[in-house]
């Protein structure tokens, strides 16, 4: 049986399986790790995916620009309405994270022949069919929901920044936590707040803890220890704007 490589070795075969054919850091890793991180495998397993994606090229052509050949964001807005679906539909966040997109406002053609493929689809009207269990996914199981959450920190990350914005972490928040975890209402509005006054960015660790915080915490808070608790001041903060008398 081959053994794993370390994370030295998986690096190098994601270069090279990207020296053979075009695609992101996290199709590579994926691939590789469906086919145990055999590179004539992964590569034989994108060619099948090239070669019997004829029809599912042919939907990404109704979207994409004939300038950059790939779909931006008023095809993406296209797609949405074939869908029937709002672009601020978290089921488009789950989309874009199976067809594992790298760039958000931005579908290439491999992310639609990918994703098409894993869904087992040809089609955006085959698509729309499997968009019910896709929702119901995302609202019934939280290791789903967990996996698209931090899928999206990097998703909206510029290349160059370690942190995202304010406001676009406040936008995940709402699309994704609100309907799941009812502290979220609550922790919006102190999200709004904060924006009035400093708009530092959202490192990813304290991006995540947010996810650990609805886990974790109960709605009233009475499990959220300030006083030993290794959360981040960001958080902390949320706390103290709940219980103000508990401020020191």
């Amino acid at each position: 049986m081959r053994s794993k490589p370390n994370q030295a070795q998986e690096d190098i075969m994601i270069k090279d399986l990207q020296r053979v054919i075009q695609l992101n850091d996290l199709q590579a890793r994926e691939i590789l790790n469906q086919t145990q991180w055999n590179l004539q495998k992964a590569t034989n397993y994108i060619l099948d995916i090239q070669k019997s994606g004829t029809k599912i090229e042919e939907q990404f052509n109704k979207y994409a620009t004939k300038q950059s050949l790939v779909i931006d964001e008023n095809g993406i807005s296209q797609f949405c309405k074939e869908l029937e679906i709002d672009l601020m539909d978290p089921v488009i966040l789950y989309i874009s994270y199976i067809f594992k997109s790298e760039t958000m406002g931005i579908y290439t053609k491999f992310d639609f022949l990918y994703g098409f493929t894993i869904l087992k689809v040809q089609s955006t009207s085959e698509l729309k069919k499997v968009l019910k269990r896709l929702k119901d996914d995302l609202n019934n199981n939280k290791e789903i929901l967990k996996s698209v959450y931090k899928y999206c920190f990097d998703f909206t990350k510029q290349k160059n920044r370690k942190d995202i914005d304010l406001p676009f972490a406040q936008g995940l928040w709402e699309t994704l936590l609100t309907n799941t975890f009812p502290i979220m209402k609550q922790f919006l509005k102190y999200v709004s707040q904060i924006q009035e006054k400093d708009q530092k960015p959202i490192s990813r660790d304290t991006y995540y803890m947010v996810w650990e915080f609805c886990v974790q915490i109960g709605e009233d808070l009475s499990k959220y220890d300030y006083k030993n608790g290794a959360w981040p001041t960001f958080i902390d903060g949320f706390y103290f704007y709940m219980f103000p008398h508990h401020k020191q």
